[in-house]
């Protein structure tokens, strides 16, 4: 038998991760037909034949090279052309495990696994999405830092695997996370009532989905969690709190997932405490007099209490542990107006007062 000429435009027709499918032309005219014999090495030299001038060739190992080359055989199954010769890798696997190990306001790191066996390592092509591709990122290990994200706003990472010739890539393995939001900004009380208080905030993130915000309540006195409140604003009224207690109130911008949450910004405050009951005088004498009250709150830190006290003009307060207060030097027979405040133990907030018209 004469040889057969070689084999024309081998080439892939599918690469997988344990299998290549090549296919190519013969133009010989002979009478018998050919088979062709397919040796490919790595590391380990193996020997395939078959009829047509396709092949399938499987239990390959992912991610690796293989040199593949192709002989035409004669109908003596013995005389063979010269090879036809490629190099390819076989597609890398799918990455395993993929998940976030942090998620930050501007940035994410992803970490995964790879249980292939190939010889020489792998690169890794990140691609992410926000509403349209942008460009891909490639990192050398299992994990990556991704930066200069959009805070509050939802991406869609996609890892590949590529093999050492930078271009044979696996399936793509993809989470979608939302970064974080940023800290509320401005955090303050626009107003301060008994048993309430409206908070106020100001969020600049250019995020395409809206913020919800938690407001996470604690008694300060003793650290115990009370509410936590959902928004859909940047004000919050808060309701049904005790009266001239201490509260610590931290607010969270929540992402449009209504899981992720930015670092949360507090504020303690008082609220206010109720006005004194049953103010009046116990004595009234030629330059001083002795009030008392009453007090219902369940503050857990005891008031002071302020008395203002005027005669046509006010003078300066004075400030009372109990609630009973002596106030002399004054003018006799004259009319004073007493105004007396409970004060939070902030010394700071005031409950409205109540007054009483005394003439000594």
């Amino acid at each position: 038998f004469t040889e057969p000429s070689q084999v024309l435009d081998l080439k892939a027709e599918y690469i997988g991760v344990t299998s290549v499918n090549l296919k190519w032309v013969v133009n010989d005219n002979t009478s018998d037909p050919y088979t062709y014999r397919i040796e490919f090495v790595n590391d380990t030299k193996k020997n395939l034949t078959f009829n047509d001038t396709k092949a399938e060739i499987t239990n390959l190992t992912p991610g690796t090279l293989y040199n593949f080359t192709v002989f035409a055989v004669a109908a003596d199954n013995e005389t063979e052309g010269e090879g036809s010769s490629i190099d390819l890798y076989t597609r890398p696997s799918p990455v395993l495990d993929l998940e976030a190990e942090y998620i930050g306001v501007t940035s994410v790191i992803l970490k995964w696994v790879v249980n292939d066996n190939a010889s020489d390592p792998y690169t890794y092509r990140i691609q992410f999405v926000n509403g349209t591709p942008v460009p891909h990122l490639t990192f050398n290990g299992t994990k990556a830092e991704i930066t200069e994200l959009i805070p509050g706003t939802m991406y869609n990472f996609t890892v590949f695997a590529v093999a050492a010739d930078n271009e044979t890539e696996g399936e793509g393995a993809s989470i979608d996370l939302y970064t974080r939001p940023s800290p509320v900004l401005d955090l303050e009380a626009e107003y301060i009532g008994v048993t309430s208080v409206i908070l106020k905030w100001v969020v600049n993130d250019n995020a395409s989905d809206p913020y919800m915000y938690r407001i996470g309540v604690v008694d300060g006195t003793n650290d115990t969690p009370v509410k936590n409140l959902t928004f859909n604003d940047t004000k919050a009224e808060i309701t049904n709190l005790t009266p001239g207690t201490l509260y610590n109130f931290t607010v969270f911008a929540v992402a449009a997932d209504n899981e992720t949450e930015g670092e949360g910004v507090s504020i303690d405050l008082y609220t206010r405490p109720s006005p004194v009951l049953d103010l009046e005088a116990e004595y009234i004498g030629v330059t001083s007099v002795i009030l008392k009250w009453v007090v219902n709150d369940n503050a857990s830190d005891p008031y002071t209490y302020r008395i203002q006290f005027v005669n046509g003009t006010p003078v300066p307060h004075l400030t009372f542990n109990g609630t009973k207060a002596e106030i002399t030097e004054l003018i006799p027979g004259t009319l004073y107006n007493f105004t007396v405040s409970a004060v939070a133990a902030d010394n700071e907030t005031e409950g409205e007062g109540a007054s009483i018209d005394l003439y000594t």
